[in-house]
C-alpha cells in the first residue's frame, strides 16, 4: 500500500521561559560581531565650511588597460556619455553598410536575381548598371588596340586633372587660412600697441569696437587703420559705460564699478578736496628798507626809547609774527 500520510514536520527547538528580546547569553554577546562602520567616505569641509563631495573615481577596462575615469562632475560624465553613444552608433551604422557591400558582393557571385532585389530596396537601379557596366564592355570590345590605349589615356587624363584640381583646391584653402592667420596677428599686435599708447584697456568691447569701425569702412570701400578709428573707440567706451552708471545707484552702482574702483574713486575725490581746500600762504606784511624817518636811539630814554626801538625793528621786519612786539 502507498502511504500517502505527509511527513512528520521536524521538532522546534525548546525555547526557554527566561529568552526575551534583548536577552542574550554572555558567551554569545561576547562573540557578537562588532557593527561595521559606514563605508561612505567622509566629506571634506573646507575653511569656509561648506562640505565638498567625494570624487567618484571609475576604474575601467579600455582595451585591455586599466584606466581611471573621474565621474564627479555630472555634466561632463553627460557628454562624453553622448559622444560614447554617438561613435557606437556610427560605428553600428558603418558595420551595417559594410555587411550590406559584402552581401550584395556575394549575391552578385551567386544570385544575380536577388542582388537585383537588394539593390531595388536599397533604391539602385541594378537593370541600368548592369546595362552600362555590359555597354562599357561591348564598347571596348569592339575598339582597335590603339582606341582602347587612347580610351586609358584619356581616363587617366580625366583621374590627374581631378587630382590636380582638388590639390589646387586644397592649397587656395591652405593660403586662404594662413593669411587670414597673418592678418589676424597683425591686427591683434596692432590693437595693442595703439591701446597701451592711448591708455585704454585692451577687452572684448574695445577690439569689438575696433572691428566694428575697420568694417564698416571695408564695406565702404576705405582702409582705416587701428589709429583712426580709436578715438571713436575711446567715445564709445566712455559713453557706455557712463550712460550705464547713470542708470544705477547705490548698491547697485558699487557693484558695477567693483571695489577697487570704488576704492579709486574715493581716493581722488579726497586728494582733490585736500589740493582745492588746503589753506593759503599768509601775506608778509611789506618791509621798508629805508625808513625815511630815522630816530637816534642813544638820546631817547624809558619809554621813548622802547617804543623807538619797537618802530625800528617792525620796519627792518623783526618780530613779525602774530603777537610778535612791533606788530602794529
Amino acid at each position: 500500500m502507498e502511504n500517502n500520510a505527509a511527513p512528520a514536520a521536524p521538532a522546534a527547538p525548546a525555547v526557554s521561559s527566561d529568552a526575551k528580546p534583548g536577552n542574550v547569553p554572555a558567551s554569545k554577546a561576547d562573540n557578537a560581531p562588532a557593527p561595521k562602520a559606514s563605508a561612505s567616505p567622509a566629506i571634506k569641509v573646507d575653511e569656509n565650511g561648506v562640505g565638498e563631495a567625494p570624487k567618484k573615481i571609475f576604474k575601467l577596462n579600455v582595451n585591455g588597460k586599466e584606466v581611471e575615469y573621474d565621474a564627479s562632475n555630472e555634466d561632463k560624465l553627460k557628454a562624453d556619455l553622448q559622444k560614447v553613444f554617438g561613435i557606437e552608433e556610427k560605428a553600428r551604422t558603418s558595420a551595417q553598410k559594410v555587411d550590406m557591400a559584402d552581401k550584395l558582393l556575394g549575391m552578385l557571385q551567386s544570385d544575380p536575381l536577388g542582388f537585383e532585389k537588394q539593390c531595388r530596396l536599397q533604391g539602385i537601379d541594378a537593370t541600368k548598371l548592369a546595362t552600362e557596366i555590359l555597354y562599357n564592355q561591348l564598347r571596348l570590345q569592339n575598339m582597335t588596340p590603339e582606341q582602347r590605349e587612347l580610351e586609358e589615356y584619356k581616363e587617366k587624363e580625366k583621374e590627374a586633372a581631378a587630382i590636380k584640381a582638388q590639390q589646387e583646391a586644397d592649397a587656395k584653402v591652405a593660403e586662404s587660412t594662413r593669411k587670414t592667420q597673418e592678418w589676424a596677428q597683425k591686427f591683434e599686435a596692432e590693437c595693442t600697441a595703439a591701446l597701451n599708447a592711448n591708455a585704454i584697456p585692451k577687452t572684448r568691447l574695445s577690439l569689438a569696437l575696433i572691428a566694428q569701425y575697420i568694417d564698416a569702412g571695408l564695406k565702404a570701400k576705405k582702409e582705416y587703420t587701428v589709429d583712426q578709428v580709436l578715438p571713436y573707440v575711446a567715445r564709445d567706451l566712455k559713453e557706455i559705460h557712463r550712460s550705464t552708471m547713470e542708470t544705477l545707484d547705490g548698491d547697485d552702482l558699487l557693484a558695477y564699478v567693483g571695489e577697487n574702483l570704488s576704492n579709486k574713486i574715493a581716493k581722488a575725490r579726497v586728494d582733490r578736496y585736500k589740493r582745492t581746500t588746503a589753506n593759503p600762504v599768509p601775506a608778509q606784511k611789506t618791509v621798508n628798507p629805508n625808513p625815511q624817518n630815522k630816530v637816534d636811539l642813544s638820546k631817547l630814554k624809558g619809554k621813548a626809547y622802547w617804543k623807538a626801538l619797537r618802530q625800528m625793528k617792525s620796519e627792518q621786519g623783526i618780530g613779525l609774527h602774530p603777537g610778535a612786539p612791533g606788530n602794529f
